[in-house]
This record gives structure tokens, sequence and C-alpha cells, in this order.
């Protein structure tokens, strides 16, 4: 079968490699695989823990082949929850299963999806409703970032996004699904601006231009944001975090800095500012982000901007890279 393998930084090939293993496991053929900024962090060497050589992707959607579980067969139509957890070491036991320690993801220990055909066990599978196509189901696992990073988000909050690309901008839709009485999202781009803008955000900002702070309290109403959700890796963004943040509230930190930051913690202190990481998403935010698609409270399709076949996924990421508008780009393994 034919699957995208990085091979060395910022060298992708579409060649054969071996079909999966499947054993008990549910045989998928892939029909859509998101682009994410992780995938472009490993294009690039830079990702912590996916090197190469390893297939890359991992959101995705596909129909089932065959099963060795019996509570799917073929022609289904299901997405996947890239985390195979242990379920018995106490990060299990306790409720955090995506902190596992022996977790797997694709490109540690379980390939990558941006093949042909894929092998997942049937607990990590989520059926998709008829109406869904596949490219919604592969936008489930963004979604479910986005689910995780807005937890702390209640009816009412004012809430700052800053980094409005395709994680940011799904947290600012959930935010919304959420209640929040306004939604700020601060982002360079004015492609992403743009869609922010047509997706009904209150306050679009574009910090280089804005003195986003003071802008931002305003926005708030005055006394500075309930949550503000980092989805930027710039280092600039968590001290405008912790100064955009109101007394008692929490910034949200979803990227993985490119290196150790300096800022003034001083904000943390004198207004008790929450710090919080946010890593990928438990199998129940995960379970709350297919409800959302699979029903279209949040109708995710406007947020795909490209469909291209699985051979151009080399000149893909270099266009990606170089800066192309896009905010979700998804490959179709079959074409």
């Amino acid at each position: 079968m034919r699957a995208a393998v990085l091979e060395a930084p910022r060298q992708v090939s579409v060649t054969d490699v071996p079909e999966p293993d499947v054993g008990d496991d549910v045989l998928l053929r892939m029909r859509a695989v998101g682009l994410c900024g992780s995938d472009l962090h490993t294009w690039s060497g830079l990702h912590p823990f996916r090197k190469p050589p390893v297939v890359l992707g991992h959101e995705g959607a596909g129909e089932v082949v065959s099963s060795g579980d019996a509570r799917f067969r073929a022609g289904d139509r299901v997405a996947v929850l890239p985390a195979l957890s242990c379920w018995e070491c106490t990060r299990c036991e306790t409720g955090h299963p995506h902190l596992c320690k022996h977790k797997r993801v694709p490109g540690l220990g379980w390939p990558g999806m941006l093949s042909e055909y894929f092998a997942a066990p049937g607990r990590v599978l989520v059926p998709l409703n008829d109406e869904i196509g596949y490219g919604e189901g592969a936008m489930i696992e963004p979604v479910a970032v986005g689910w995780r990073s807005t937890s702390a988000v209640r009816a009412g909050d004012a809430v700052a996004v800053l980094g409005g690309g395709a994680i940011g901008s799904l947290a600012a839709a959930v935010s919304r699904h959420r209640g929040a009485r306004t939604v700020m999202v601060s982002d360079v781009k004015q492609h992403n601006r743009e869609f922010l803008v047509s997706q009904g955000v209150e306050a679009v900002v574009d910090p280089r231009s804005a003195d986003l702070v003071p802008l931002g309290i305003e926005v708030s109403g005055g006394d500075g944001f309930d949550v503000v959700v980092v989805a930027s890796g710039h280092p600039s963004c968590l001290a405008e975090a912790l100064a955009l943040c109101r007394p008692r509230g929490q910034v949200v930190l979803l990227p993985m800095f490119g290196g150790a930051l300096t800022v003034d913690l001083n904000p943390v202190v004198l207004k008790e500012v929450t710090v919080q990481g946010s890593t990928i998403y438990t199998p129940a935010d995960f379970a709350a982000a297919a409800q959302l698609v699979n029903t279209r409270t949040l109708d995710v399709r406007p947020y795909i901007s490209d469909v291209v076949p699985l051979g151009r996924t080399p000149e893909t990421l270099l266009a990606i890279d170089g800066g192309a508008a896009h905010l979700k780009t998804q490959i179709d393994p079959t074409r």
C-alpha cells in the first residue's frame, strides 16, 4: 500500500509500505487525513518524539474493510481517536489516559494515518452519522483539542484566543458553544482573520497593527478575560496572555514552544492567575467533539480549505511551510 513517509527532515516520499498487521483490530481504508501543525513540526525535524522514518498523519476517518471487533462491520464509516492508552497505569486509573506513560500515538509505537490502509482497535473508533462526510469525521480530532483547551470556559465568560489557525479558530468556536459572552482572537495572518470574521467572531485583531493588550482589556469589558487560550507558539504570547487575563482567571497553553521562554511572572502572583497546560484530550473529550461534529452543532465544513491526493503530500507540506493561505488541508489517501 502507499503511504506518505518522512524519510528525513523536510523529505517526504509517497512510497509502498507493508500493509498493517490487523489481528483483532479493525482494518480501515483511510478516506480523509488532516495535516496538523505537529505534522509540520515533524516534517521540519522539530517534533520532540515523532522522528523519521515515520508515516505522518493523526487526524483521520475511514471506511471499515474488515473487523476483528464484532461492533464493526465492512462498510462502516468511522473517525479514529489516535491515542492508545494502556488503561493499567496510575494515570489511566485516575482518569487521565491522555497522560498515560505507556501511550502509543501515530508516529510513536503506532504508524501514522497518511496511508491507504490503517489498523486500529475498535475501542478508539467513533461511528459517523450517515450525513457526515469523511472530511468532517477527520475534523473530530482537532475539535477535541479545542474542546479540552476550553474546558475552563463557563457561560458568560470573556475568552481570548491568541493564534487563529485551525486549532485557535476551533477553540473560539467551542468557546461560543460553551456560552462565552464575548470572544476575541488575534492572528497575524490575513487569511485566518478573514475566516474568523466570516464565522462571526466578535473581535478579530492583527497584533502587528493594534496594541493588543489595552484593546483586549476594552473588549473584555475592562477587567480582562476569564480565560485566555494560547494557540500560537510565538514567544511573546505568554506575556500577552498574562496581561490580558483578569485576576484569578486562567491561561491555557496549547503549543509546544520551540525553546525556553523568558517571561515576567509577576502577573501570575499579583493577579493569582492560573496557568494550565492542555495536551490532546481524553476519550470523553473526543466523544464530546464527535457529538458536536456528528450533529453539525459545530459545522466544521468551512474549516476545510483543501483536499488533495496522497501523491501531492510532499509539495503540499512545502506550500504550507511557505505560508500558503489555508486553515485545514486534508489528504485523501484514495486519490
